[in-house]
């Protein structure tokens, strides 16, 4: 992976500020599923840098999680497409850890 992109905005958003005072950060990912009792956690830590907003690097972002249609999106995901304060944020892992930290689920019956 050569970077984790985020899109982030200048008027909203204090990550880009804080990303420009120091370029060191984490990110964590974490999978979740209170059903099943799965939790998977992908943790990294390394540097950012704010970089130009590129409505086709975003879109290409979106679209992965949304979907091509872009009629089907949320309007809020739509207007990111054009808003003037987007940044885009380039997150660079130096390392990483993964962690399957599922647990068991214990049915209401057993808790009595």
């Amino acid at each position: 992976m050569d970077a984790l992109w985020v899109i982030g905005n200048d008027r909203t958003d204090t990550f880009p500020e804080r990303i420009r005072n120091d370029p060191r950060c984490a990110v964590s990912i974490v999978d979740f599923n209170a059903e099943t009792g799965g939790v998977e956690h992908v943790g990294m830590r390394g540097r950012a840098s704010v970089r130009p907003f590129e409505a086709e690097r975003a879109r290409t972002l979106l679209r992965r999680y949304l979907g091509q249609d872009e009629t089907l999106w949320d309007a809020r995901f739509r207007n990111t497409l054009t808003d003037s304060g987007n940044v885009l944020i380039a997150f660079t892992p130096e390392t990483a850890v993964v962690r399957d930290v599922s647990y068991a689920v214990v049915a209401d019956a057993e808790l009595r």
